[in-house]
């Protein structure tokens, strides 16, 4: 039943064994951690759980709350044929109802979009807002419907286990197992690179964006951002990395959320400053490639060749670390930038202006990798033989007009 028996074993055996009762003296003897179990007053047969099925236990009680805690989200597509409808994940953050996921379009007034809970009831919800950005979308259903999230109070670590709540193939609710892969990843999916993203080896499946992702305490870590397909673009010659994904930190997805709910959008710091990302022989910080001309950046004072090292007291080891500051700071504050200037060392404040505008994505057609097959309408498929027929025609007439000239 469990995919990494051991390594959960040791990643719970010391909560668990501090649970289970006092602590054991220290002139105690050693016991076996693999077969402990509680024993009758007579010592002959164990009674109780092992310590084994204790875990899985515990285990289960998380998924149990966990479950509580998502949505599995089905909606249209936009631009898209009728009847083309796609799947998706939501993550409770509030007890306001609001939900997080990603990319999910505005519904269509002949189209809602409907929020299934962890029982198999369907439930109408609310779009709100989407930040361009990362993708994450606000919606908002009925309190009542399902229990907010607990966010963890750590990070993740490097190789620990996770929980995974999703929606593949529409299929609501499914368990995965996975483990933290990486962390800190900078990751080009969307408009502009997304920094901080924990990386994740798991079982993933069409439905699974957005998908809740926790330790085995069941405390929220982030949710799926990407990782469905390998990169390279898409249409025919398209694969698919089904264990390896992305997701957004719990932390930065709420602060995503209050800036959504509170004005529909999110109004990120900017500078006005390009950026050496040459990777070969840098030292640490930022160098300014550029700076361009009527910007905080150019207002402050900041010239080409700075190296910044330092932004609101947060270290800045390399290019990316600036960016990702920059994606947590909202627009007209005042921040304190330590930076190099030959030898000298100094610092400034400077007042950020908001983004220069995104260009939009593209519409997405219906042919995505979380779309619900629906079946192609009648008519449309009778036209599609009306016109074969005539090409065949015009095939065979201009054939005979060549053999007799």
């Amino acid at each position: 039943m469990l995919r990494y028996p051991w390594i959960i074993l040791l990643c719970v055996l010391p909560t668990l064994l501090s649970s289970c009762g006092p602590p054991v003296p220290a002139s105690s003897p050693p016991t076996s951690t693999v077969a402990v179990s509680a024993t009758n007053p007579n010592g002959n047969e164990p009674e109780g759980t092992t310590l084994l099925e204790a875990i899985e236990r515990t285990v289960a009680e998380s998924i149990a709350k966990l479950r509580d805690s998502a949505v599995a989200l089905e909606y249209a597509v936009a631009d898209a044929p009728s009847g083309a409808r796609r799947v998706a994940t939501g993550v409770v953050v509030n007890d306001r109802g609001d939900v997080l996921s990603i990319r999910i379009d505005p519904p269509k007034s002949t189209a809602p979009i409907l929020a299934r809970d962890a029982s198999g009831g369907r439930h109408p919800a609310r779009w709100v807002a989407a930040d361009a950005e990362t993708g994450l979308t606000l919606l908002r259903i009925d309190p009542s419907i399902a229990k907010p999230v607990r966010p963890a109070s750590r990070a993740p670590r490097l190789g620990s286990q996770v929980l995974i709540i999703g929606n593949p193939f529409g299929l609501g609710h499914s368990v995965i197992r996975g483990q933290v892969a990486g962390l800190d990843r900078r990751v080009d999916v969307g408009p502009r690179p997304l920094g901080g993203l924990i990386q994740l080896d798991a079982s993933l499946h069409p439905g699974d964006s957005g998908a809740l992702v926790a330790n085995l305490r069941g405390e929220w870590l982030g949710l799926i951002r990407s990782g469905l397909a390998r990169p390279g673009g898409e249409g025919e010659g398209r694969t698919f990395d089904h264990d390896l994904g992305f997701a957004i930190p719990a932390h930065d997805a709420l602060w995503i959320a209050e800036q959504l709910g509170l004005r529909r959008r999110v109004d990120r710091a900017y500078l006005g400053v390009r950026l050496n990302l040459d990777p070969v022989d840098t030292p640490s910080g930022a160098i300014l490639d550029g700076i361009v001309s009527d910007s905080p950046a150019a207002r402050a004072g900041l010239k080409t060749g700075d190296r910044v090292l330092a932004f609101d007291g947060f270290a800045i080891k390399s290019p990316s670390d600036l960016t990702d500051r920059l994606d947590r700071t909202l627009a007209n504050s005042e921040t304190t930038l330590e930076y190099l200037r030959g030898s000298r060392r100094d610092r400034l404040t400077i007042r950020t202006s908001s983004r220069p505008p995104l260009i939009p994505d593209p519409p997405r057609s219906s042919a995505k990798e979380d779309d619900l097959p629906s079946p192609r309408p009648r008519e449309l498929n009778e036209r599609i033989e009306l016109l074969e027929r005539r090409l065949r025609d015009l095939e065979k007439q201009e054939g005979h007009s060549e053999a007799h000239p």
